[in-house]
């Protein structure tokens, strides 16, 4: 429902309550959906809580998609330069959710 549509009906003196209930139950469900998607992806390294960024979460999707990545694989999926890339993985292996496998030349991500 519009802005105006909403004035009008105000206007004209007739109830809202549907309308504001409607609305009430799809903002919880969007909540919802978010809360389990932060406590999906949420990590605690030693005391310290770490927060993702939304780049990191992107990374976390996409090695959960294709179980492991290389480091070109990761810059480009991303978007990001190789240094981005290091600066987005660097506290995610810090936290233990990403672990790096094979040598510095055959290197692959995955999510630990």
């Amino acid at each position: 429902m519009s802005h105006a549509a909403l004035d009008a009906v105000r206007r004209e003196g007739e109830d809202l309550s549907r309308w504001l209930e409607y609305t009430a139950e799809g903002l919880l469900l969007t909540l919802e959906r978010v809360w389990i998607r932060v406590r999906k992806f949420s990590a605690q390294a030693g005391q310290a809580k770490l927060v993702l960024r939304p780049r990191q979460e992107h990374l976390l999707q996409m090695l959960r998609d294709h179980k492991s990545m290389s480091p070109g694989e990761i810059w480009e999926g991303l978007g990001v330069s190789r240094q981005g890339a290091m600066d987005l993985l660097r506290p995610l292996i810090k936290a233990g959710l990403v672990k790096r496998i094979g040598t510095k030349k055959t290197s692959r991500y995955i999510l630990a």
